[in-house]
């Protein structure tokens, strides 16, 4: 049976964010169906006295990320018992617009989009005031429309061009087959970079490259 590479995705819902914040930081009630009861109905409350907001920056977009809580993800932990975090995510902007209406339309103009949009997204939730926020594969795949191999790719030569880490989740909690900080400080010794300056675009100490 092929793996679903968007259950991370899909499981990131304020009822599942709810449990797990319960199940955390209180613990006075243990019964995981009685947690998906009282979730049920808090999701009710919060969609009562919260309508969805139709105030959103045109070209944005809500969507769910995980929050870059300095911990690694243990063995069998589940995607939903991160701490999920909603935020406008900035998929379409006027640069884009100016891009598209300047540029040929080619194979490959159109792959450099793609590569500033991801760059711009990742970028975004490493900013963003409640992160930073990340996302995975999947969730790139999700709001570019391609395939999560299609981002990986896509990813890695954005690293390559920019030197960047550029972190998706499982590159963060060390998940999975990423690019390992190793391979983005070679990379940046090999654009003529310093250690000070290696140091500072990777986040490492100046001894630990």
């Amino acid at each position: 049976m092929t793996r679903n590479p968007y259950v991370g995705t899909q499981k990131r819902t304020f009822q599942a964010a709810f449990i797990h914040e319960m199940e955390t930081n209180y613990g006075f009630l243990k019964s995981r169906r009685m947690l998906n009861l009282l979730a049920q109905d808090i999701q009710q409350l919060v969609d009562e006295f919260y309508p969805v907001q139709e105030h959103l920056r045109p070209g944005w977009i809500l969507f769910t990320g995980t929050k870059a809580d300095n911990h690694k993800a243990r063995p069998g932990q589940q995607a939903c018992e991160f701490t999920s975090v909603t935020i406008p995510w900035p998929l379409l902007t006027p640069e884009d617009f100016d891009w598209m209406t300047t540029q040929p339309d080619t194979k490959e103009k159109r792959r450099q989009l793609l590569i500033q949009r991801t760059v711009r997204l990742i970028e975004h939730g490493q900013q963003h005031p409640q992160g930073p926020v990340l996302l995975t594969l999947a969730d790139l795949a999700s709001l570019l429309g391609m395939t999560p191999a299609s981002v990986s790719n896509l990813l890695k030569e954005a690293r390559q061009k920019t030197g960047k880490s550029l972190p998706t989740k499982g590159y963060f909690f060390d998940q999975g087959m990423r690019p390992t900080h190793k391979a983005q400080i070679i990379a940046l010794y090999e654009q003529g970079l310093d250690e000070v300056e290696i140091a500072r675009i990777s986040s490492h100490a100046q001894s630990s490259v």
